[in-house]
C-alpha cells in the first residue's frame, strides 16, 4: 500500500466481515465496522433483508433506514437453505476475519453458523452472535424484538417511574445498544487474536446488555444489599425534568455544577437559593430536581429562546435549543464536520447520510459507499472467493 493510500485507510482496513443478519441490531454493528474501514460483505436471503421491503416511500425502492443502515457494505444473495447456498456460506466464512449474525441458535446450527462449524472452516475467525437471550440459556431460541427486550430489561419500568405508566423508548434502543456491544466485544476478540492467533466465539445477549445499560444508574439506592432505598435515579425520573417552553420554541437549561448553580440563582435573582439546603449542592439538586426544574421553567416562560440562550451562555450555564429531527440536516455544526452529508445514491437519488463524527488522526478513512442493491456485488465477491481459493 502506498503512503497516500495508507493515509486514508480506516483503522479496520484489511479486516473482512461477513454479516449474515437482518433488520437492525447486527446490521447496525456492520455499519459501524464499515465506517471504521472494514470490508463488510452482507449475505442476504432470497428477496433480501426483511427491512428492504419495510416502509418504502412511494417512488423509491429502499426506505431511508435501509439507505443509512447498509452504507459501505457489499451485497450477495445466498439461499442458505440449500446445499449450494451453504457451500457458498462456508467459502465466505473461510474468507472472513469476523462473522456477524443475529440468527437464532437453532437456525445458526442448521446453516453452519454455530461455533463448531465456523471454527472447523476457519479457526482464526471471530464469530459474533447476538439474539434476545444467551445462546447457552434455556431461552436461547425464544424470539425477541426491541420492544420485548425493552420490557424485560427494566427500561419500560424506568419510564413508569417518570411518566406514571410503563412505556417504550420511542426509538430502537435495545437493537442499537446491543449492536454497539457487538462491535466493542468483537474488537476485543480481534485484539486477542493478534496476541495468540486464535479465533473465538463472542455471544451478545440483548437482554443482558440492556439490563446492564439500565442498571448502571437506575438501580441507584437499590444496588446496595440490603437496599438503601428504591430503584430509580432521582435526577432522571422526575417528570419535571424536560425541555422548557419559551415564547418561540423549547430549550434545555442545566445548571449542573455548583458554579453553574451560583450563576443561575444570580440570573433569576434568587440569591437566597445559593445557600438553601435543598439545592445548594449537586447531591441536593439531584434529590430535589423538581424544584430546580420548576425554577428553570419559570425563568423560560415569557422569554424567547434567543434571550434564554444569550443569558445562559454569557454566564457559561449549560444550555441548548431543542432541535427538531429535520433540523439535523441543516445543522451548521454537523454539516461543517461532515457528520451530516448529502450523498447521491445511484437508484434512490440524493439522501442525507449521518455519521458519528469520530476522528482518527492516523487512519481517517474515506466516505463509505452508498447502500448496495440486493446481490449487487455477486460478481466482485465471487472473484474475491476464487482469488482466495487460488492462493490457498
Amino acid at each position: 500500500m502506498s503512503s497516500a493510500q495508507a493515509a486514508v485507510a480506516g483503522p479496520l482496513d484489511g479486516v473482512t466481515v461477513l454479516e449474515v443478519s437482518s433488520v437492525v441490531m447486527a446490521p447496525f454493528a456492520g455499519r459501524i465496522l464499515a465506517q471504521l474501514g472494514a470490508r463488510v460483505i452482507k449475505m442476504e436471503p432470497p428477496g433480501g433483508d426483511l427491512l428492504r421491503s419495510a416502509a418504502v416511500p412511494p417512488g423509491q425502492t429502499m426506505s431511508g433506514t435501509v439507505l443509512i443502515l447498509n452504507e459501505g457494505k457489499k451485497s450477495i444473495e445466498v439461499d442458505a437453505r440449500t446445499e449450494e447456498g451453504r457451500a457458498t456460506l462456508r467459502r465466505l466464512i473461510a474468507l472472513a476475519d469476523v462473522v456477524l449474525t443475529n440468527l437464532l441458535p437453532s437456525r445458526r446450527e442448521r446453516f453452519g453458523l454455530d461455533w463448531e462449524s465456523v471454527s472447523a472452516v476457519n479457526p482464526a475467525a471471530i464469530l459474533c452472535t447476538a439474539q434476545g437471550y444467551g445462546s447457552e440459556s434455556d431461552l436461547a431460541d425464544r424470539p425477541a424484538y426491541d420492544d420485548t427486550i425493552q420490557a424485560a430489561s427494566g427500561l419500560c419500568d424506568v419510564n413508569r417511574l417518570s411518566l406514571g405508566y410503563p412505556a417504550y423508548a420511542p426509538y430502537i434502543m435495545a437493537d442499537k445498544v446491543s449492536g454497539m456491544a457487538m462491535v466493542y466485544s468483537l474488537l476485543a476478540a480481534l485484539f486477542r487474536r493478534g496476541v495468540d492467533g486464535r479465533g473465538q466465539w463472542v455471544d451478545v445477549p440483548m437482554l443482558d446488555v440492556l439490563a446492564d445499560f439500565n442498571a448502571v444508574e437506575q438501580l441507584n439506592d437499590f444496588a446496595f444489599h440490603p437496599p438503601a432505598g428504591p430503584a430509580g435515579w432521582h435526577r432522571t425520573i422526575d417528570p419535571r425534568r424536560r425541555p422548557h417552553e419559551c415564547t418561540d420554541g423549547w430549550v434545555c437549561v442545566l445548571p449542573y455544577t455548583d458554579r453553574d448553580w451560583a450563576a443561575f440563582v444570580e440570573l433569576v435573582d434568587r440569591p437566597e437559593l445559593a445557600a438553601d439546603e435543598r439545592c445548594a449542592t449537586s447531591a441536593a439538586r439531584t434529590q430535589n430536581v423538581g424544584l430546580v426544574q420548576d425554577l428553570i421553567a419559570d425563568y423560560c416562560r415569557g422569554r424567547s429562546v434567543a434571550e434564554v440562550l444569550a443569558a445562559c451562555e454569557s454566564r457559561r450555564i449549560p444550555c441548548q435549543e431543542v432541535a427538531t429531527l429535520e433540523s439535523l440536516t441543516s445543522s451548521p455544526y454537523l454539516r461543517g464536520r461532515g457528520s451530516m452529508t448529502l450523498q447521491q445514491h445511484p437508484t434512490e437519488g440524493a439522501y442525507w447520510s449521518p455519521s458519528p463524527g469520530i476522528r482518527f488522526s492516523g487512519t481517517p478513512g474515506e466516505q463509505v459507499s452508498p447502500t448496495p442493491g440486493l446481490d449487487e456485488h455477486r460478481e466482485e465477491i465471487e472473484t474475491m472467493l476464487r482469488t482466495e481459493n487460488e492462493h490457498g
